[in-house]
């Protein structure tokens, strides 16, 4: 019996009670299938191996997310072993087991889905059974070829670190899980947030998907809340669009960013 089908048997026999009175909700084979197509879509070629996303977040309408979360971690542990084999299928490497999590996301419409994705070989996923000695094996093989790959990972923000010295200013974040990351300002307007089509992407779970734009005009650096859950501050004081100046606190979620000119 083909992944798939053991899949879909899996969830028709975990979801057929919850789905049935609803059958306008997203089905449980519809998520597992798109997660493939963001796995594909977003896989890394390193000098020896295809990497692929091993975390994947996914926003869903809370009419949608409800019936999937009271089943807490059977579902997520059923959609990771399904994209381990398929990318094992296709000759593709994690960092990590993959990691799934659902959110509700009011707005996110009903039967659609938002994915995100990320590469983090600090994650470690339980499947809640011992590791075969094979599998220990192959993870050892390929984790050795796993420094070369997080530099090619890490390539989109370095690379403007590193290669855009002709710009004046940049963000540095001295506050918050990505502290010490630094982000040269070379477009007009840099967009900020969890969602991986960011500019700066940050990795709090209290910053937005889309949360902060900031622009520079004529007057200066101009900051513009995006409509975030958490708002966006400006030494301690919360601003919708406003104008800051280099060295100025700009807090969003758990993180704090200054902008600062280039020596």
């Amino acid at each position: 019996m083909s992944l798939l089908a053991r899949f879909e048997g899996m969830a028709e026999f975990l979801f057929t009670g919850a789905f049935k009175k609803g059958g306008g909700r997203l089905q449980p084979v519809e998520i597992a299938k798109e997660l493939v197509k963001a796995m594909l879509k977003n896989k890394q070629v390193s000098i020896s191996q295809v990497y692929v996303p091993n975390i994947y977040r996914v926003y869903l309408h809370p009419s949608d997310w409800g019936p999937l979360a009271s089943f807490g971690d059977v579902f997520l542990i059923e959609l990771s072993k399904y994209l381990f084999a398929e990318a094992e299928r296709n000759g593709y490497t994690f960092l990590s087991k993959p990691a799934i999590e659902l959110h509700a996301d009011e707005t996110v419409n009903p039967r659609e889905m938002v994915v995100e994705i990320d590469f983090d070989d600090s994650i470690d996923v339980d499947w809640g059974e011992e590791e075969k000695e094979t599998d220990a094996i192959k993870e050892s093989n390929w984790r050795e070829s796993t420094t070369i790959f997080k530099e090619l990972v890490k390539t989109n923000s370095l690379a403007q670190d590193i290669a855009g010295r002709n710009s004046d200013y940049f963000l540095e974040i001295i506050e918050g899980p990505d502290v010490g990351q630094t982000f040269l300002l070379q477009k007009d307007d840099v967009f900020i947030g969890r969602h991986a089509q960011c500019d700066l992407v940050l990795h709090d779970p209290e910053v937005s998907r889309r949360h902060l734009k900031i622009a520079y005009g004529e007057s200066g650096w101009w900051l513009d809340d995006l409509g975030s859950t958490n708002g966006s501050f400006i030494n301690g004081q919360r601003i919708t669009h406003q104008t800051t100046a280099p060295g100025d606190r700009i807090q969003i979620g758990q993180s704090v960013l200054v902008i600062k000119k280039s020596l």
